[in-house]
């Protein structure tokens, strides 16, 4: 519903006439981002290639902090398309290192989804598997003091995350942990194993 609900934004942008850009692909569909454009809506990479004048339409992966400053400091609009169930780990990441806890993100580092959890945090910590994870939790640097709050990739998979919540529960006496997978996502995962379990070849 995240996506459907960003491509629809984008839509009656161009339908209202609204004078806007996406900053940065709204969806991972390059064949529905070139259409918007052609509606439009193109698509920009950066803020500074916003031009005066035009809203900025923030994808659905999100972005940090910093981009919504950089965009309030020219004075540009933001359509913000980014899901509600990433914009709730913004919150929560940010949340816990204003409590002084440490934020830990489980996902792909250069996801452009992860990029802007991070970039809600000044010193996030980026773990892609349950190994990473734990070599750090292992590591004799690590201050043991400050407690740690864990979220996940939206689309990130069982098989990723619960390695990781049965080490961290092991080492972290006062540990957050908020299982952030979507729904959807979850879903059609299993789906897909269960089919490619009785298929000889799956696309």
């Amino acid at each position: 519903y995240g996506v459907k609900r960003a491509v629809d934004l984008v839509e009656a942008a161009a339908a209202e006439g609204k004078k806007a850009v996406m900053l940065g692909p709204v969806i991972h569909n390059a064949i529905l981002v070139d259409a918007l454009g052609k509606k439009g809506i193109p698509c920009v990479s950066h803020v500074e290639d916003v031009p005066p004048g035009t809203a900025a339409i923030i994808r659905s992966h999100g972005e940090g902090a910093d981009v919504y400053e950089s965009l309030s400091a020219r004075g540009i609009p933001v359509l913000d398309a980014t899901c509600p169930n990433v914009a709730h780990i913004h919150r929560i990441v940010a949340g816990a290192e204003k409590q002084g806890r440490q934020a830990v993100v489980i996902g792909t580092r250069t996801h452009p989804e992860v990029r802007a959890i991070a970039a809600w945090c000044k010193s996030p910590l980026v773990f892609e598997n349950a190994s990473e994870l734990d070599e750090w939790l292992s590591s004799p640097e690590r201050d043991r003091t400050v407690p740690v709050t864990m979220v996940s990739q939206t689309t990130s998979t069982r098989g990723i995350w619960d390695p990781c919540v049965e080490n961290l529960k092991k080492q972290c006496t006062n540990c957050e942990i908020f299982d952030t997978i979507c729904g959807a996502t979850a879903q059609r995962q299993t789906e897909a194993q269960r089919l490619a379990a009785r298929c000889d070849a799956m696309i």
